[in-house]
C-alpha cells in the first residue's frame, strides 16, 4: 500500500469513530418513555366519551356538571348548562353512537395538560351524522372536563 492510501484508511477510521461516538451522544439523549408524553392514553379519551354521552342521554346535568374543572364551574352556572343541554338535545336528540377518533395536545400551563378529544358521533335527530368534542385538563393525575360541543350536519336532501 502507499501513502495515499494510508492516509485515506485513516482518515475512514476517523469519521467512523467520530460518528459512532456521534451516534452514542444522540441516542442517549432520546426519551426513554418515563418522560411525560404529549399523547393522551386513548382509554382515558374513550371512557370520558362514554361518560359524557351517558349522562347527555339521560340529561342528568347535575352530574355532568360535577365532572367540569373548577375553571370551567366559574365561567358558567350550573343551570346555564343545563339550559344549553336542553338547547342541543332538542336540536339534535340523543347521541346514539359515537367513536373516538383523535386527541390533540392543545398546551400545557401550571402543571396542567389541555387536550381536546374528537369523536364521531350519530344523533337521533333524523338519523344526521356529528362531531362531539371534549375538552380536558390533566392535572396531578386527575382528569377534569373544561368543555364539550356537540355540531351536527344538516342533509340538504
Amino acid at each position: 500500500m502507499n501513502k495515499t492510501t494510508n492516509v485515506l484508511l485513516v482518515m475512514i477510521l476517523v469519521l467512523l469513530v467520530l460518528n459512532l461516538a456521534m451516534t452514542t451522544i444522540l441516542v442517549s439523549k432520546l426519551p426513554t418513555g418515563n418522560e411525560t408524553s404529549d399523547r393522551l392514553d386513548p382509554e382515558i379519551a374513550r371512557d370520558w366519551g362514554n361518560k359524557v354521552v351517558e349522562l347527555y342521554n339521560r340529561r342528568d346535568h347535575d352530574a355532568l356538571y360535577q365532572l367540569f374543572n373548577r375553571q370551567a364551574q366559574v365561567k358558567i352556572s350550573e343551570q346555564q348548562l343545563a339550559d344549553q343541554l336542553e338547547k342541543l338535545y332538542q336540536l339534535f336528540g340523543e347521541i346514539e353512537d359515537h367513536l373516538y377518533v383523535n386527541a390533540v395536545k392543545l398546551g400545557e400551563k401550571g402543571g396542567e395538560r389541555y387536550y381536546q378529544l374528537f369523536f364521531n358521533a350519530r344523533v337521533s335527530g333524523k338519523n344526521r351524522s356529528a362531531t362531539l368534542k371534549l375538552s380536558l385538563i390533566l392535572a396531578n393525575d386527575q382528569v377534569s372536563l373544561y368543555g364539550l360541543s356537540v355540531n351536527a350536519s344538516e342533509s340538504l336532501e
